[in-house]
């Protein structure tokens, strides 16, 4: 007799069925799991006690150094060098490596005439500022760095080059190797570097002005500041960038300009190997593109340069893209792209980068508004190397609007891109959740399959494109609906409610029947139906995006909260700018987590005090019998079908805590 024989039936049956369950929920139940969140609290902006520091002065006429460069190399850690306001220093200068952990600080003799502290600087405040100069006419850096320099901070200086200067390759270069051996190693990465209401700029005399600041470096900030005026012709511009440099990086409440992408990571191969970019906050920034720079503008300045989009990841990960204003991306082929606002599209650099990787992204209280296109996410790579799949990419309470093809778009309203919210391959763990979006085209362009997707609570326009295209649309399927979802987003279904809770203006509900048995979704015939607070007014004042208390789908969402955008939410975000960890709920000290849970029949339904966590539900054996990811403070998920004792965690990338709970099923 065997081992399995002598089990008595009822034991072997509930054992069977306990694995037939785990295998059920694992592949049904596995829900979309949250982004983690970036760790940046190593990034101290706050300015330290000076009291004790040593104060030297830098100008062209009685002051301790009229040489920039050797008023550097002399400073001593724990030094403020002061630069005479209006003052020019011409050259390249190095940041070398020094002892000692305190900062060297250099700022303008007048930083009491700039804005308050944690306030964005604009150009008006030159008059108050020193004039760091490049007139290399070869291309090299106004301010480089030597392998780890550390410990330098820039108050309230303008960095630019001479008008003489038709090719820069960038103003400020924190990090690379730049006039010394190749950084191949994060043990050289320069680190700690914090640059606060400066004005860096390029000119439009230039035919390369390639970027303003690049991030090659680790435990780096750039805040309050204004950087413009980044162009090229025929080739790729950011304000800033980063390649070869580990993080973390805090970029908050700046003015960023440019033609190609205001913001990039990744673009070409990294020095250091396995090298990904990480723990990246990019907060509370305005990030714009000039209509002058618009060949068929009215106001156009004469030069074309490349034109890409505002915000681009190749490669990333723990991203957290929140409290931004993004404004003006337009199609610029065939030299550039098609307007897309947003692009996260995995790079390995036709294999030099197999590391890359697009994962654990947060995008979350932002506008986006007078673009061609939304989000484009491309899931791996397309050439013949290996790729990194791009996962856990979270798309929250973000107001698109006018996402315009026809204004801004590539004018093929056959493409994929004529005025489309969201251009998708085969990404995993993609969460959708309460934006308000006002676009043209399609909701969506499905190129591939995307195993898990979730969509609720939001406000989508589902009117017939010129193309003919509508609402959830993947190529083979014109008028969009289940079908799509079908094919694309095979994870999709009615009863899992993770295509719950919509507005589709315009649409048409005949072609998502099977998905609105058990979910709710909703199809008002027009704008002016969905009850908006004001909506021909909404471009003035945002809040009239808001839904009325009257409207058919005020706190209809699946977490009982008004559907599409929490605005008031929205605006508090955008306005108040957060820095420093001991303020920021970014990352911040672990918080009590309490949460409850009861039952219901079949149904568990878990209140917490938090609104975006992971569930786990183990056996006492530690099998994972049900796991899923929320969004909301209150959550329903079936019960396991056992009666028995199992333990429930909830948890998000700073928080945990688990239960014993009892479940009793009835025979």
């Amino acid at each position: 007799m065997s081992n399995l024989d002598k089990f008595p039936a009822m034991i072997l049956e509930n054992i069977i069925k306990a694995a037939l369950l785990t295998l059920f929920l694992y592949s049904h139940c596995f829900s979309q799991i949250l982004p983690a969140l970036p760790q940046t609290c190593d990034i101290i902006t706050t300015l330290p006690e000076t009291k004790n520091y040593i104060v030297k002065t830098v100008g062209p006429f009685n002051r301790d150094y009229s040489d920039l460069q050797k008023a550097i190399n002399e400073a001593k850690s724990g030094t403020i060098l002061v630069l005479d306001a209006g003052a020019e220093f011409k050259g390249s200068y190095n940041l070398p490596k020094k002892d000692g952990n305190e900062w060297i600080i250099i700022r303008s003799s007048e930083v009491g005439l700039l804005p308050p502290p944690n306030f964005r600087i604009d150009p008006s405040y030159s008059k108050h500022m020193p004039k760091i100069i490049t007139t290399n006419k070869s291309g090299i850096p106004a301010i480089y760095t030597s392998h780890q320099a550390h410990h330098y901070r820039f108050i309230g200086i303008e960095i630019t080059a001479d008008t003489s200067v038709l090719n820069n390759y960038g103003l400020v270069l924190l990090g690379g190797g730049y006039n010394s051996s190749i950084q191949n190693d994060t043990l050289l990465e320069p680190y700690q570097f914090i640059i606060d209401q400066c004005y860096i700029h390029g000119h439009s005399k230039a035919d390369i002005m390639k970027f303003g600041v690049r991030l090659d470096c680790k435990e780096a900030a750039i805040i309050n500041s204004y950087v413009s005026d980044f162009h090229s012709v025929g080739f790729d511009a950011q304000a800033i960038s980063g390649i070869n440099g580990s993080g973390p990086f805090k970029i908050i409440n700046n003015y960023l300009e440019a033609s190609g992408e205001n913001i990039l990571f990744g673009g070409a191969p990294a020095e250091i190997k396995n090298l990904v970019p990480s723990n990246i906050e990019i907060l509370n920034n305005y990030l714009y593109k000039p209509l002058q720079w618009r060949t068929d503008h009215p106001n156009y300045q004469g030069k074309h340069w490349m034109i890409k989009n505002l915000f681009e990841l190749k490669t990333g990960r723990k991203i957290l893209f929140e409290g931004n204003i993004l404004e003006n991306s337009w199609a610029d082929l065939p030299i550039g792209q098609s307007g897309y606002a947003m692009v996260l599209t995995v790079r390995n650099e036709n294999g030099q980068s197999p590391q890359a990787d697009v994962s654990d992204v947060t995008i979350r209280n932002n506008i986006i508004r007078h673009c061609g296109a939304g989000i484009s996410i491309s899931g791996k790579d397309d050439n013949a190397y290996p790729s990194n799949t791009s996962m856990r990419i979270l798309i929250e309470n973000n107001l698109f609007e006018d996402i315009n093809g026809e204004k801004f778009g590539d004018l093929n309203i056959y493409g994929p891109n004529d005025g489309i919210f969201i251009k998708q391959g085969k990404p995993k763990d993609i969460i959708i959740n309460h934006n308000t979006v006002f676009q043209t085209g399609a909701i969506s362009w499905l190129y591939d399959t995307c195993t898990s997707i979730k969509i609720t609570n939001n406000i989508f326009n589902c009117t017939l494109s010129k193309g003919g295209y509508q609402g959830i649309y993947g190529p083979g399927f014109a008028r969009g609906g289940s079908k799509v979802i079908e094919r694309y987003l095979p994870n999709v279904k009615d009863n899992l409610y993770n295509f719950n809770s919509n507005v589709f203006i315009s649409g048409d509900s005949l072609n998502y029947l099977p998905l609105t048995m058990l979910s709710k979704n909703y199809f008002p015939v027009q704008s002016q139906s969905v009850g908006f607070v004001d909506y021909p007014n909404g471009s003035n004042n945002y809040l009239n995006y808001a839904l009325r208390q009257d409207s058919k789908y005020h706190g209809r969402g699946s977490d009982n909260k008004d559907i599409g955008v929490d605005f008031p939410k929205l605006m508090n975000t955008i306005l108040k700018p957060v820095f420093d960890c001991v303020q920021t709920a970014t990352y911040s000290l672990r918080k009590n987590v309490t949460f409850e849970i009861f039952q219901n029949n079949s149904e568990l339904e878990i209140h917490a005090n938090y609104d975006s966590y992971t569930l786990e539900i183990r056996n006492l054996n530690g099998i994972i019998v049900a796991r899923t990811s929320f969004l909301g403070d209150i959550f329903k998920i079936e019960a396991p079908h056992d009666t028995g004792i199992y333990l429930a965690t909830l948890r998000n990338s700073l928080n945990i805590a688990t239960k014993k709970i009892f479940i009793l099923r009835p025979n």
